[in-house]
C-alpha cells in the first residue's frame, strides 16, 4: 500500500482525486490532507508518505520552493502538481521543482494511473538504491554520523559536552575527521571552551549555500591544533539572519560527505534554525540536569519537534549531567518525565573538575577520568565512530580481496595489473643502474688518480726540502731525502742536486685503459739555502 499526502485547499478538487484514487489499479492510501503549506511540510515529515499531491495554488507559503526543498530532504518522494494551466506552463514549474508529473484537472482515471505508475515506479527505485546491501551485508551509509546536540535548557552543560565530545575523537585516532558546528547562532560560544580565533563562520558559508562546496567548506572551518575541525557561530548578530533552515540542510549534507563525524551544537532554544538541525541529525542528544525545571523542559522540547515533524522520542537520546546520587530526583522519577530514551550513563557531577579546562580554554586539562571515560561511553551508544570503523574495515578488506583475488576476477586483474606495472618499473631502474655502473667506476677511477698524484706531489715537495736542507748542512741530499719518502714509493724517486738547488721527481702510475698503464712524472724543485756558521 503507497501512503499519500494530498496537499490541496480545493475541496472540489480533493474529492476529485480521492475518487480517482479509490478506483485506480494501484493501492493507494491517503494519509492526510494539508489545507496550507505549513500543514503539507508538517504531514510530509510526520507521515513520511511515499507519493505527495500539490496544488500548485497552495498558501500561503512559496509551494513550488517548499516542494524543493521537500524532495530534496526525502529524495524518494513522488510529487505530481495538481494544476489548472496550461500543461506547459505547468510542466516547467514541476519540472523545476523537482516533481515526477502533473495532473491538469480536469483529469481522467488513465492519465491518474499512468502518472501513479511512474511515481511509483520512481518510490520503488529510489528506495532500493538507498537501502541497498554491501558486499559484507550490511546497510552502506551515506557519508559520515551527524550528532545533534541539544540542550533542554540553558546552563545544563550542553556546548561543553558537544565541544569535548567531539575532541575527544578528533585526539583518539588523528586519522578521523571530526567537525564541530555550533548551530546555536545567536547564544553559541564554543571558543569558550576550544582555544581558537575565528574570522569567518557559518554564515558566510550560509550567504553560498545554493552553490557549496567542499573547497568553500575547507575556506570557512577553523583547523584546531588538536585536529578537530570547527564551524563557528558569526560574531555579528546582523549575521545570524543568513542561517536559514534550508542553509542549514545543505551545510549539513556537505559536512557528512566531507567527515567521518559532525558534532551539532544546536542549543538549547526550539527554533526553525535548530529543527533543521535535529532533522538533518542522524541522532539527537538531548542534555538535561536531574531537576524538574530541565525536565520539563526537555519534555517541552522533544513534543516540539515532534509537532514540527522533525524527530520522534525514538530518535533521541538523554543524558543526564551532573548527576548526584543523594540528589531528590533519581532515575525512576527522570524515566517517567522524559520522553526520550534516557542514557544508561550518568555523568556524575565534577564540582571544579571541569573549571580548569574552562578557564584556559583547553579541554586537554579535564585531569578527571571519570568525565572521559562518561564522555567515550556516551559516544558508544551514539556511536559516533561507526563511519570510520567502516571506512577502515573497507580498506582492510580491500587489501585482503587483494591478496587472495582469484584470477577471473576483474579487480583482482586490475590489481595484478598494477603490481606487474611495478615490477616492470623496478626492472627498469634495475636496467638503468647497470648503464650507469661504468660511468660511475670512471668517475671513481679518476678520483682516485686525481687522489695519487696530490700525495705523489706533497711527498715529492717534503723530500725536496729536506733534501735542500741537507745539500747546505753539508749532508748526503739523498739520504735525507728517502728518509721521509714512503717504501712503496722509494724505488720510483730520483733525486739529483746541485749547489743551489734540489730536484725531486716521483713517478706516479697513470691507468689509461684496463690492461694500460704509463708513468707520469711528478717533480717539485727546492732552492737551497745556506745556514750561517
Amino acid at each position: 500500500m503507497n501512503r499519500a499526502v494530498i496537499a490541496v485547499a480545493d475541496q472540489v478538487i480533493v474529492q476529485e482525486l480521492r475518487s480517482r484514487l479509490d478506483q485506480s489499479e494501484v493501492a493507494v492510501e491517503v494519509a492526510f490532507v494539508a489545507e496550507s503549506t505549513q500543514e503539507m511540510t508538517a504531514a510530509v515529515l510526520s507521515h513520511r508518505p511515499a507519493l505527495l499531491f500539490v496544488h500548485d495554488q497552495l498558501g500561503p507559503g512559496p509551494v513550488m520552493q517548499l516542494v524543493r526543498d521537500l524532495t530534496l530532504r526525502n529524495p524518494a518522494l513522488a510529487v505530481a502538481i495538481v494544476s489548472t494551466r496550461s500543461e506547459t506552463d505547468a510542466y516547467a514549474d514541476a519540472l523545476e521543482a523537482g516533481a515526477r508529473g502533473v495532473l491538469v484537472q480536469p483529469f481522467g482515471l488513465e492519465d491518474l494511473d499512468r502518472l501513479l505508475a511512474t511515481m511509483t515506479q520512481w518510490n520503488a527505485t529510489v528506495r532500493e538504491v538507498l537501502s541497498r546491501k554491501s558486499d559484507d551485508g550490511e546497510q552502506q551509509q551515506r557519508g559520515g554520523r551527524v550528532v545533534a546536540i541539544a540542550g533542554a535548557k540553558g546552563g545544563v552543560g550542553t556546548t561543553v559536552m558537544a565541544s569535548h565530545l567531539a575532541w575527544d575523537a578528533a585526539t583518539s585516532d588523528r586519522r578521523m575527521r571530526v567537525c564541530l558546528v555550533d548551530l546555536d547562532v545567536e547564544n553559541g560560544d564554543v571558543p569558550s571552551y576550544i582555544d581558537v580565533s575565528h574570522r569567518v563562520s557559518i554564515a558566510d558559508l550560509a550567504k553560498i549555500s545554493e552553490d557549496i562546496t567542499s573547497r568553500a567548506v575547507n575556506d570557512t572551518v577553523v583547523v584546531h591544533s588538536s585536529g578537530l575541525h570547527l564551524l563557528l557561530a558569526p560574531n555579528e548578530i546582523r549575521d545570524t539572519e543568513f542561517v536559514t533552515p534550508q542553509a542549514v540542510r545543505r551545510i549539513v549534507a556537505e559536512l557528512r560527505n566531507l567527515y567521518h563525524l559532525v558534532v551539532l551544537d544546536v542549543g538549547s532554544a526550539v527554533t526553525t534554525t535548530q529543527a533543521a538541525a535535529v532533522e538533518s541529525a542522524d541522532v539527537t542528544l538531548q542534555v538535561v540536569t536531574a531537576d524538574v525545571p530541565a525536565l520539563r523542559s526537555a519534555r517541552r522540547q522533544v513534543l516540539a519537534w515532534e509537532s514540527l515533524g522533525v524527530a520522534g522520542a525514538e530518535s533521541v537520546h538523554a543524558v543526564v549531567n551532573r548527576f548526584q546520587r543523594r540528589s531528590e530526583i533519581q532515575q525512576d522519577t527522570i524515566d517517567a518525565l522524559l520522553l526520550a530514551q534516557r542514557s544508561q550513563v550518568l555523568v556524575p557531577d565534577l564540582e571544579r573538575g571541569l573549571e580548569r579546562a574552562g578557564n584556559s580554554r583547553t579541554p586537554s586539562e579535564v585531569r578527571n577520568q571519570t568525565w572521559w571515560k562518561s564522555l567515550r561511553a556516551i559516544g558508544q551508544e551514539l556511536e559516533v565512530g561507526r563511519r570510520f570503523a567502516e571506512e577502515l574495515r573497507s580498506a582492510q578488506n580491500a587489501e585482503a580481496a587483494d591478496a587472495v583475488s582469484p584470477r577471473g576476477d576483474a579487480a583482482g586483474a586490475g590489481r595484478r595489473g598494477r603490481r606487474s606495472a611495478r615490477v616492470r618499473e623496478a626492472g627498469q631502474a634495475t636496467i638503468e643502474t647497470v648503464a650507469m655502473l661504468p660511468f660511475a667506476l670512471l668517475v671513481l677511477l679518476l678520483c682516485g688518480q686525481l687522489l695519487l698524484l696530490g700525495i705523489s706531489t706533497a711527498v715529492a715537495g717534503a723530500a725536496a726540502q729536506e733534501a735542500a736542507r741537507a745539500v747546505s748542512l753539508g749532508q748526503d741530499p739523498a739520504a735525507a731525502a728517502r728518509s721521509v719518502i714512503p717504501d712503496g714509493m722509494q724505488r720510483s724517486t730520483t733525486i739529483t742536486s746541485t749547489a743551489t738547488s734540489v730536484r725531486v721527481v716521483v713517478r706516479t702510475p697513470l691507468q689509461i685503459a684496463p690492461g694500460v698503464e704509463r708513468e707520469l712524472p711528478v717533480g717539485v724543485d727546492h732552492t737551497v739555502v745556506k745556514e750561517p756558521r
